[in-house]
């Protein structure tokens, strides 16, 4: 299965072109895709290049794919909690991004294990959520306090607060 067009789209919106920002401990980054994570890619998929620097939107898609939508089991999740899931796996890792639904479905009383794993618990519970889309913004909201825990636990994560609200907002306005 491919990438779906609207993660595609998505994906490549928030994440953009090439990136070496010295603060930024993911270091030089190419469409959201980091050296350490494209030579990891480069051990599973053919054609990528040796550098990030040199990696094209297309090839990027074939990562995300590989290491982030199929690993986090978005292709198992409705829409558009499938974007929101994936866009949190890309920005903070597929566990991570995972806790986050586990989480907001607690909220729902679902007393799931925050284990970071779609099974098959998570997603019953996830089909007994009746409104996907506020599902989705209370995702969001536990996004929220996650990156202000960060930033308060790690003083030099603040300068990419602004970065991160701004894609949660972008994110509730593609989804909620």
């Amino acid at each position: 299965m491919a990438l779906p067009e609207s993660a595609a789209r998505h994906i490549l919106a928030v994440e953009g072109g090439y990136v070496n920002n010295r603060a930024d401990p993911g270091g030089a980054t190419n469409y959201g895709i980091t050296q350490r994570t494209l030579t990891s890619a480069r051990e599973t998929i053919a054609c990528l290049p040796e550098s990030v620097k040199d990696l094209t939107a297309e090839q990027a898609l074939m990562i995300y794919e590989a290491l982030y939508w199929l690993p986090a089991k978005c292709d198992k999740l409705p829409s558009p909690v499938d974007i929101v899931v994936f866009d949190g796996a890309v920005n903070c890792g597929i566990r991570q991004g995972v806790k986050f639904l586990q989480d907001a479905l607690n909220l729902y009383g679902c007393g799931l294990e925050v284990d970071g794993i779609i099974g098959p618990i998570t997603l019953s519970a996830l089909s007994s959520v009746k409104d996907m889309r506020l599902l989705c913004a209370v995702i969001l909201w536990v996004r929220t306090l996650y990156y202000l825990s960060l930033a308060n636990d790690k003083p030099t994560m603040r300068a990419f607060l602004r970065g991160w609200l701004n894609r949660l907002a972008f994110l509730w306005e593609r989804c909620c």
